[in-house]
Parts: C-alpha cells; sequence; structure tokens
C-alpha cells in the first residue's frame, strides 16, 4: 500500500509540472523574470480570418481569470508569442496599433505615440517573424517592456503605462480575439 501511494505522488507530481500542448506547441509551465518564477496563467491561438497566426502565452505571479488584475498590476508579467505562420514585421507593428487602438482612448495614444515608435523600429530591425519565432514582452515594473524576438532583446520601452496598454491587446475590453483573451486567462 505504501509503495502504491508512493508511486501514485510520484505521478500526480509529474502530472503538475507537465506544459501544457496548445496548436502542437509544448509551453513551459513556468518563467523566471526579474528574479521571480511565472506561472502559465493561460494560452491560446490568435486567429485571423481562418489563419492561425500566432500561439499566446500568459505568464503571471499568481493565477488570475481577472483581465483588469493582470493589465494593472505591478508584478513582473509575460506575453509569449510563438508564430504559426510568416508574419512581415510591419503587418506584425499593425496587428498590435489596431489592438491599442481598439483598447485605448484617443488621449492615452497620443500619451503613447513616442512608445508606439519604438516599438515599430523593434519590428523594422526583425524585418519577418517567421513561422516558429518566439517574440517575448516582459512586463517589468518600473523598467518597461522588454521586447525579445527569436532570443535576441531588442528594446525596453519605458512606461508602466505602456505595458499596460500592450497587455490590454489581449486582455482589454476590445481584445483581438475573445476566445484568446479566455484562453489567456485559464477559462
Amino acid at each position: 500500500m505504501k509503495k502504491l501511494l508512493i508511486g501514485a505522488s510520484f505521478v500526480l507530481a509529474a502530472q503538475s509540472s507537465m506544459a501544457l500542448e496548445v496548436a502542437g506547441v509544448n509551453l513551459a509551465d513556468r518563467a523566471e523574470l526579474a528574479s521571480q518564477s511565472l506561472a502559465l496563467n493561460g494560452a491560446g491561438v490568435r486567429k485571423k480570418v481562418f489563419f492561425d497566426v500566432y500561439l499566446a502565452a500568459l505568464y503571471v505571479p499568481v493565477k488570475t481569470q481577472n483581465a483588469s488584475a493582470v493589465v494593472n498590476s505591478s508584478v513582473p508579467r509575460r506575453m509569449e508569442l510563438r508564430m504559426l505562420r510568416e508574419v512581415s514585421a510591419p503587418a506584425m507593428h499593425e496587428g498590435f496599433v489596431e489592438g491599442l487602438k481598439a483598447n485605448q482612448s484617443e488621449a492615452a495614444l497620443a500619451a503613447l505615440a513616442p512608445k508606439i515608435t519604438e516599438l515599430e523600429q523593434v519590428f523594422k530591425q526583425v524585418k519577418t517573424a517567421a513561422k516558429g519565432d518566439v517574440i517575448v514582452l516582459d512586463f517589468m515594473p518600473g523598467q518597461g517592456t522588454r521586447v525579445t524576438v527569436r532570443g535576441k532583446t531588442f528594446a525596453t520601452i519605458a512606461g508602466d503605462d505602456f505595458a499596460a496598454a500592450m497587455l490590454s491587446i489581449w486582455l482589454g475590453k476590445a481584445p483581438v480575439n475573445d476566445s484568446l483573451k479566455a484562453a489567456l486567462l485559464g477559462k
């Protein structure tokens, strides 16, 4: 009986640490950011028309289904985008801008304009987000949003306001996909 209990506990422990598989991609259940361990909150696929564009995975310190809490929190967060198809950098940037416009007021967009331009410069350097590429957006309170593509850090864009605005693309009142928002929140 004791051996059975020990065996069962190993199976349960292994299952709890297994990565989530979405769209054929295995995602780590944890990530490290700013010396803090983040948990995979949820993941889903960004669809546009008939196409799967990217797999998005949200990492947070404590799992939650509250979108506003994630967007407005003052803790490290990560959004990881794994490309499922090739997208030109200008198209990727335009997709982000559309998401920002849908979730920010005109005044907020005007205030964010220099930061949106910084993001555009990153995409000009990247040129193309190819199938299999990974784009990591690390939201670090008091430091900014670190943009890493294919393992190379391109910029850290200052401002907690920019971080919140970027997260609103997926978790705001008008997310790029309602089903993606629900998946990122673990619903």
